[in-house]
C-alpha cells in the first residue's frame, strides 16, 4: 500500500502543476488584455488642500449604523454583538438588528468595477511572496503609520499597550490581527462572497465607526480632524498596498506591471468595502505610491505618540524574530525599508549604512533564488504551500490568537468619558 501511494504521488503533483500552469497562464493572459487597456502611467495631483480637506471626513454608513445601535439597543447588547460577529460571522443571531443584518449585506458588494481576474492575479501574487510581505508590514507599514503624527494618536489612543501594565501580549495582538486581516483578504477567495477577507474587512469598518463613536466626547477636532478619518484610512491603505510594493523591490523582487496593478486592484477593492470615499482611490499602481508618499509628506511630522508605538514595536520584534533576527538586524531592516529620515523622527536606534547595506544584500540572495523558483509554474504550488506554511507559523509565534479580534481595549472608554456619559442617561 506504501508503494502504491509513494508511486502515485508524483503522478498527482504533476497533474496537478499541469492544471495549475494552465490555469495561471489563462488568468494572466486575459489580466495583462485588461491592464493593456489601462491608463497607469497618469497619476492625480494629491494636493494638501485636498488631503487636509478628508480629514474631516468619516464614514457616514457605518458611523450611523454604529449610533443607531449604541443609542437604542444598549451598551450589552452591542458588545454581545460583537463578540458573536468576531467568532463565528455564519452564526449572527436570528434577533440581531435588523440595521446590522443589512450593514453586512450593503458593504459587501464589490463595486461595479472590480475585476475578478485581477482581484485573482493580485492574490496570486500576494501568495507567492507572503512571508516577505508578512515582514514588511512589521518593518515598513506599520512603522511608516507611526511617522503621520495625527494618525498616530488614534493609534496611541486605541493601543491596548496600555492595558495590562504595558503586557507585550496585548500589543502583539495588534499586530497579529493587522497581519491576519491582510492575509485573510489577499489570500485566494478571500474576497468572495462570504470570503474571510471580505468579512474582515467589514469588521475592520465598523469597529473604526465605534472608535469614532467613543472618541467624540474626548477629541480634538481642530487639532487632529476626526478620528479615523478618509486621509488617516487612506495612508493606512496605501501602507498595505503600494508601500508594499516599494519594500518587494527594496527586498529585489521585482514585479512585472501586471502583478503591481493587480495587487493594487485587490486594494482599491478593499478600500471600498471599508469605506472610503471614492475620489481617494488611486487610479493604478503608480497613482497608488504617489498618493502614499503625498500623505506621508502632508502628516509626517515628529510626536511623543509616534516614538512611543515605534518603540513598543521595536521591543516586540527584539522579542518575537529573537530565533531569527537579534536586535542589530531588527535595527537595520527598519532603517532599510523606512530610510534614515523616517527611523531618525521614530527614534530608531542609529546603524551605518555598511551593515545596512549587508543585510540587503544578504536578502537580495535569498529573494533572488525565491524569484527563480517562482518563474519556473511547475515548483509554484511548493513555493506557495512553503509561504503559506511559513506566514501561518510566524503569525503564530507572534501570539496564541487564532482569529481577528477587533475588540476595543477598557482604556477607550476610559478615556472616552463614554461610561460617564451614558451613566447619566
Amino acid at each position: 500500500m506504501t508503494k502504491i501511494i509513494l508511486l502515485t504521488l508524483p503522478g498527482v503533483f504533476l497533474i496537478a502543476s499541469i492544471a495549475f500552469i494552465i490555469w495561471y497562464k489563462a488568468l494572466k493572459k486575459r489580466a495583462l488584455k485588461k491592464v493593456d487597456a489601462m491608463d497607469t502611467k497618469t497619476t492625480q495631483d494629491w494636493s494638501p488642500e485636498f488631503l487636509e480637506s478628508k480629514r474631516l471626513r468619516k464614514d457616514a454608513f457605518a458611523d450611523d449604523l454604529v449610533e443607531v445601535m449604541m443609542n437604542h439597543k444598549g451598551l450589552g447588547k452591542v458588545n454581545h454583538l460583537f463578540q458573536l460577529i468576531t467568532s463565528d460571522f455564519q452564526r449572527l443571531p436570528d434577533d440581531a438588528p435588523d440595521e446590522l443584518k443589512q450593514y453586512f449585506k450593503e458593504s459587501a458588494r464589490l463595486p461595479s468595477w472590480a475585476d475578478k481576474d485581477l482581484i485573482h492575479l493580485g492574490q496570486q501574487t500576494f501568495i507567492r511572496h507572503g512571508i516577505w510581505v508578512s515582514l514588511l508590514l512589521s518593518y515598513k507599514s506599520l512603522p511608516e503609520c507611526y511617522a503621520c503624527a495625527k494618525g498616530a494618536e488614534v493609534l496611541h489612543r486605541t493601543a491596548r499597550l496600555n492595558e495590562q501594565h504595558g503586557s507585550m501580549d496585548t500589543f502583539s495582538r495588534r499586530i497579529v490581527e493587522t497581519a491576519q486581516f491582510v492575509m485573510f483578504a489577499m489570500s485566494p477567495g478571500g474576497l468572495s462572497p462570504e470570503g474571510r477577507g471580505l468579512i474582515a474587512a467589514q469588521k475592520v469598518r465598523l469597529i473604526h465607526a465605534v472608535i469614532r463613536h467613543y472618541l467624540k466626547n474626548d477629541w480634538d477636532v481642530n487639532l487632529y480632524g476626526e478620528p479615523v478619518n478618509q486621509e488617516d484610512m487612506a495612508g493606512t491603505l496605501m501602507s498595505f498596498s503600494s508601500l508594499i510594493l516599494e519594500g518587494l523591490s527594496q527586498m529585489g523582487i521585482d514585479l512585472e506591471p501586471v502583478e503591481k496593478e493587480a495587487y493594487i486592484h485587490c486594494w482599491r477593492v478593499i478600500g471600498h468595502i471599508m469605506g472610503l470615499d471614492h475620489d481617494l482611490l488611486p487610479d493604478n499602481s503608480a497613482d497608488a505610491l504617489k498618493l502614499g508618499y503625498s500623505i506621508l509628506d502632508h502628516q509626517m511630522a515628529p510626536s511623543y505618540q509616534g516614538s512611543h508605538l515605534m518603540k513598543a514595536l521595536l521591543e516586540f520584534q527584539h522579542k518575537k524574530s529573537a530565533m531569527f533576527l537579534g536586535p542589530k538586524t531588527n535595527v537595520d531592516m527598519l532603517r532599510l525599508l523606512m530610510g534614515n529620515k523616517i527611523s531618525d523622527m521614530l527614534e530608531v536606534p542609529a546603524s551605518d549604512d555598511k551593515s545596512i547595506a549587508k543585510l540587503q544584500k544578504r536578502i537580495k540572495i535569498v529573494t533572488g533564488v525565491m524569484e527563480v523558483i517562482d518563474h519556473s509554474l511547475i515548483l509554484a504550488m511548493v513555493l506557495q504551500f512553503f509561504v503559506k506554511v511559513s506566514t501561518a507559523f510566524m503569525l503564530k509565534r507572534m501570539s496564541a490568537a487564532n482569529l481577528i479580534n477587533f475588540y476595543l481595549p477598557k482604556a477607550l472608554t476610559e478615556w472616552s468619558g463614554f461610561n460617564h456619559v451614558h451613566k447619566k442617561h
